[in-house]
């Protein structure tokens, strides 16, 4: 045996004595230690993501993507909440001359949950696996059935879905929604939601771009002839509208209620959100009656959610670079507000505070709000927080469910 080999006493590492042959053991133990930790990461990763939903199938995981309302057969109504739950990282690569940081996942997916409102309790759960990052994937009810549509993103292909809304089995798929026109047999590169259009707007692979209106299941050539086909509607319609006082950029947003035949209407909704032109001309020249409901100023107020019984308004209580939003419900037939949701009781996040935060500014964070109403529920929903539910007779706050 060796003697042992020994260094000049010191507290650093270099000072210490080591017995036995002066090897690479040191090393290859440090390696071995990094590599149990590795695999410890990559088996709690991989059971967080894998093993932790299979164990809890009625709690909800990942992060909050979007939700709709479905109403059921029995007069009530269900939500389906699609989270992501994928494993999002930041990863840094370097080369000779060039550093990139660009965002990636693994096991990319997402958790589609129908819940019921009562007791939020989970009724069915289903994944759905994807090859890259989740941008954004929009919900809609129409036709008793559930359209998801997903933002092409890298790897990820445009996809058109539809599912049963009471079974929640998928009934459409992309080549499905595909098959039924033939300008789209090339497939589609591109597709996207169009909310105030109600439409989906696509791009396909032989260079044509096409419109799909969920009004009457059509496809159009683009807006012009779309809009040709609404012109020849002249049903009677009332909207809410909220309509900047004084000019354009003021800051100060009054509720008015514009009626007519539809075509003109919204032929000229975008111009009623300033309108300069005396109502009589509105009258006479576009057969559009002004209604003015109440007085009320609702400061850089927001219009999320309008059908024919109510207007939903987010709003500040003032103006600067600290405040606060609030919730109103009007309803359209009186021009009443039904209730109004005070700052306590809606997400922490909403408030408004450019002192500690630039990015809670209100032209950062109001594309993350969104309001949805069936029946007698109404649910506020921000973006990476989650949702909540209000009763819409009463305003009273139901349930919170962060996600």
């Amino acid at each position: 045996m060796e003697p042992p080999v020994s260094y000049p006493q010191s507290d650093s590492y270099q000072g210490r004595k080591i017995y036995g042959k002066k090897s690479g053991c040191a090393k290859f133990s440090c390696v071995g230690v990094i590599g149990a930790i590795v695999i410890l990461v990559i088996i709690g990763v991989a059971g967080y993501y894998f093993a932790l939903p299979a164990l809890m199938p009625n709690s909800l995981s990942g992060s909050f993507l979007n939700m709709v309302i479905v109403p059921t057969k029995d007069g009530k109504e269900k939500m389906w909440i699609l989270t992501d739950g994928s494993f999002n990282f930041i990863q840094t690569t370097k080369s000779p001359g060039r550093t990139s940081t660009g965002r990636e996942c693994y096991f990319c997916k997402t958790w589609t949950y129908i819940v019921d409102p009562e007791d939020q309790k989970v009724m069915k759960k289903t994944k759905t696996p994807y090859e890259d990052i989740i941008t954004q994937i929009d919900m809609i009810y129409h036709n008793d059935q559930v359209w998801m549509i997903t933002r092409e993103y890298g790897e990820n292909e445009p996809r058109v879905e539809a599912y049963n809304s009471e079974t929640g089995e998928k009934e459409m798929d992309t080549k499905d929604f595909i098959s039924k026109f033939p300008d789209l047999s090339e497939g589609l590169t591109e597709v996207h939601y169009a909310k105030d259009d109600n439409a989906l707007r696509m791009k396909t692979r032989d260079g044509r771009e096409k419109l799909y209106s969920f009004e009457n299941s059509k496809l159009y050539k683009d807006f012009s002839e779309l809009n040709k086909q609404r012109d020849k509607d002249s049903t009677p319609v009332s909207i809410p509208i909220l309509n900047s006082e004084d000019n354009s950029s003021s800051p100060r947003k009054k509720l008015i209620i514009a009626s007519g035949p539809r075509t003109m209407v919204m032929n000229n909704k975008s111009s009623l959100d300033h309108f300069s032109r005396d109502e009589e001309d509105l009258e006479k020249m576009y057969k559009i009656k002004i209604n003015h409901p109440s007085e009320k100023v609702y400061l850089e107020g927001i219009l999320y959610y309008e059908d024919s019984d109510c207007a939903i308004i987010i709003y500040l209580d003032k103006l600067g670079k600290k405040c606060n939003r609030l919730m109103a419900c009007v309803d359209l037939k009186t021009g009443k507000e039904l209730w109004t949701i005070q700052p306590d009781e809606m997400f922490d996040e909403m408030k408004i505070d450019e002192e500690d935060d630039t990015f809670s500014s209100l032209f950062f964070t109001k594309a993350n709000i969104d309001v949805k109403r069936s029946g007698n529920l109404v649910v506020l929903q921000l973006k990476n927080e989650g949702i909540m539910g209000f009763d819409y007779k009463t305003g009273k706050k139901l349930f919170e469910m962060d996600i």
